[in-house]
């Protein structure tokens, strides 16, 4: 378990480089806007339709490539809580300590929810150069997020809690 705990302190370290990068290299070159004619010289329709092409080109493809790496988190966060779970089953322990190690894993059964929120925070960052890739990525990784997080809590984590709850006469809380 201690590779999942680097791999996930590994990808917030990197999205946290990334971030710094791209902030830095807005503040050395920010877009500003266009100076005199002379300073910009003439653009031609064409040439605005060229760009716009390829711009909506690029927007297209960035969106897919974000809504995938969103699917990529998810199923990493599948895979965790999964694991978590599967080790808390096949611990020796009695019933009563599996519902402490169940509670003190919880956080993985939320972590889908963590990630669709952290897709929906970068893509207001791609809406300022890419509108319609930014909304597909934000709806898409809310959406992808709840749903999982609603899988992991009803398909394994309810279920395993009330077998165990079920096995000690515990009080449910």
């Amino acid at each position: 378990m201690k590779f999942l705990r680097g791999f996930f302190i590994s990808l917030g370290v990197l999205s946290l480089a990334a971030i710094i990068v791209f902030g830095v290299s807005l503040l050395f070159s920010p877009s500003g806007a266009p100076g005199t004619p002379e300073e910009t010289g003439a653009i031609s329709p064409e040439m605005v339709a060229q760009a716009q092409e390829m711009a909506a080109r690029i927007g297209r493809r960035l969106a897919w490539v974000m809504v995938l790496a969103s699917a990529v988190m998810q199923i990493g966060a599948w895979i965790a809580a999964g694991l978590k779970l599967h080790a808390v089953r096949k611990t020796g322990h009695p019933a009563t300590k599996k519902l402490q190690l169940l509670e003190a894993i919880d956080i993985y059964f939320d972590l889908p929810l963590y990630f669709g929120l952290l897709g929906s925070v970068g893509s207001f960052i791609l809406v300022t150069f890419f509108p319609d890739a930014g909304l597909m990525f934000a709806y898409a990784s809310t959406a992808m997020g709840i749903i999982v997080s609603v899988i992991l809590r009803l398909g394994y984590h309810t279920p395993f809690k009330q077998e165990l709850l079920q096995s000690v006469d515990v009080p449910v809380s």
